[in-house]
């Protein structure tokens, strides 16, 4: 675990060393590394958060183009979490409905959090390292319309990638972010934490007061 976060405390250095291997295959590797994170839950190998920010402060360079990032990643993001609901949907059907007495309450809990939250948890789960390969996972699982989950899924895959992105590429410019990458990045990583866990808190107590 610490070497992974070291590695995405320094993933400006890799990405740079990245590009100066592989070139214009750079684009590839990102696309499969955030397909990999986002869609296996038993992966999970790298939290791509500093990764994409160092993309984008790769792309303030022009050593890579931002607008095929942005793409790219999106596309990489929302098909990696959609393959994730979709083996929880199959391990769901398939295995667990073989031992449907011992799973059965623990689903039924899962679906009614679903019903309630499940957009809001998809979208905000983007935002939190392992959460965003764990959530689509456990929303297959207990069957959340998919049509529902695709929309959650979509908004906050582009969003997500956006953040990051555009954080990278905006404040990669200057002197502070380039020379202290790690320290500017981990306070971004821990913002962003804290905006979305409130804005979960807020919407949970809004719910709560409602019903």
């Amino acid at each position: 675990m610490q070497e992974l976060f070291d590695l995405m405390l320094h993933a400006d250095e890799a990405i740079g060393l990245i590009i100066e291997k592989y070139g214009a295959l750079t684009y590839f590797l990102l696309f499969l590394i955030v397909f990999v994170e986002t869609g296996l839950v038993v992966v999970m190998i790298f939290p791509c958060d500093g990764l994409l920010f160092a993309a984008g402060l790769m792309a303030t360079t022009g050593r890579l183009d931002l607008s095929l990032l942005l793409i790219l990643a999106s596309v990489a993001t929302i098909l990696g979490n959609t393959s994730n609901f979709l083996i929880g949907e199959f391990i769901g059907q398939r295995f667990l409905g073989k031992r449907k007495n011992t799973w059965t309450r623990y689903l039924d809990k899962a679906r009614e959090y679903y019903e309630k939250y499940g957009g809001l948890a998809v979208f905000f789960s983007r935002y939190v390292p392992f959460m965003r390969s764990f959530v689509p996972f456990v929303a297959g699982l207990s069957r959340m319309p998919f049509w529902r989950y695709s929309v959650a899924n979509i908004a906050g895959g582009i969003v997500w990638v956006s953040t990051y992105l555009l954080l990278g590429y905006y404040l990669g410019d200057t002197t502070l972010v380039r020379e202290n990458f790690g320290l500017v990045f981990t306070g971004l990583l821990f913002l962003l934490l804290v905006v979305t866990l409130a804005g979960l808190v807020r919407s949970g107590l809004r719910r709560f007061s409602n019903n």
